[in-house]
Order: C-alpha cells, then structure tokens, then sequence
C-alpha cells in the first residue's frame, strides 16, 4: 500500500462532498495514533485541532482503507498496514522543533532523507517559493554533502560559521545528501504539508 495513495484516498471527496480536513490532518492522524493507541476520539480531536464531524469522517476514512481500527471502548489503532506506512513516513522524514539563535529563529526543521535531487532538479528559490505558499513566513535551505551543511546556491563559512554549526547539532539524524528545511512559524500543520510537498517532488522526480 502507497502512502500517498492512502493520502489521496482519505482526502478525495465523496458525492461531490469534500472532507473538511487536509492531507497533513492525515499524516498526524496515524502518527499521533501509533503514539498513543489506543486513542479515543476526543482526545484525537484535541491534537489535530479538529471538531467532531471531521475526525468521524477521517477515522471513517482510514478504517475503510484498511490502516486503522476502532474499538468502541479503547479508541483507534493501526493495523500492520497501518504500522508500516507509519515506518515509510518516518523512514523519509524528520521533523522537530529547533532553535537557531544565531539568526534568532525558533522554528521546525523538516528532513527529507536523501532529497537533495530535488534541489538539483527544481532550484533552491523555486523551491522557498514553493514552501512560502504552503504558509511559511520564513524559510532556510540546507543540505549534507561530503564537505558539510552547506546552504545553496553558495555557503560564506566566514560570515555564517555559527548558523552552520547550529544546523550541524541539530541535525543528528542526517546523512549525505540529506535536504533540511527549517521553517518559521512554529506550526506543526505547516511542517507537515511542507513534507508532503517535499515527498511530492521528490516521487515526481523519481518517476
């Protein structure tokens, strides 16, 4: 089962109805699901900021797909399916919040494993562009190579040596070729459609 797919399936409307929740709703769905499962309705809506109608809908969704199960009494819970899309996700993606004081920015940092061809491919200011329309007010670029956190199209270690080692500490997770994104505000929604669209050009790239 495909991710994006499943994505697509919980999103797409239904006798001309559209469900009044996004893709990112559907990603912190399973992840906040497989975190604290079994989780009851109530407390789901809470974390994803939702009312009633949508979380019945998007549950509804799920458990049709076949990603999740609902007990009346214990709440929601993944299916294996369920488990491994959360394993996908998590394979590709990184997201915490994160700190650079030198440039005095609390913001989310969003890894794409392996994602620099997406630089390669479309631009690093097509790119910002692109995530400013998704509701960032700010964004920084980075990415690993053999030399180190590098911020494309060209690194001044003279000028930005602190920013360089603050996104090195920050970045425990990265390997080569890894894309880092940190975006301002501090908005989990946000982080979230701005990894989908990450994991969107980067499947338009491999196909």
């Amino acid at each position: 089962m495909d991710l994006m797919k499943v994505i697509e399936e919980a999103v797409k409307p239904k006798q001309g109805n559209k469900p009044k929740y996004e893709e990112p709703h559907v990603i912190l769905a399973l992840e906040t699901i497989n975190k604290e499962q079994p989780i009851g309705r109530l407390s789901l809506m809470k974390k994803l900021n939702l009312s009633e109608a949508p979380i019945k809908t998007l549950l509804k969704r799920l458990r049709e797909i076949g990603i999740i199960k609902v007990d009346k009494v214990g709440g929601a819970e993944l299916t294996e399916e369920g488990k491994n899309l959360v394993d996908e996700w998590n394979n590709k993606i990184f997201i915490s919040h994160v700190n650079l004081n030198s440039i005095k920015w609390k913001s989310i940092e969003i890894i794409l494993k392996n994602g620099r061809n997406i630089l390669d491919k479309i631009g690093v200011i097509p790119l910002r562009d692109s995530i400013i329309k998704t509701g960032a007010d700010s964004v920084l670029i980075a990415i690993l190579t053999d030399k180190g956190i590098e911020l494309p199209p060209k690194t001044d270690e003279l000028s930005i040596g602190d920013l360089l080692n603050e996104i090195k500490n920050n970045c425990t997770f990265c390997n080569k070729n890894d894309l880092i994104v940190f975006i301002i505000p501090e908005d989990n929604y946000i982080a979230y459609k701005v990894a989908l669209l990450l994991i969107k050009y980067e499947s338009g790239i491999s196909s």
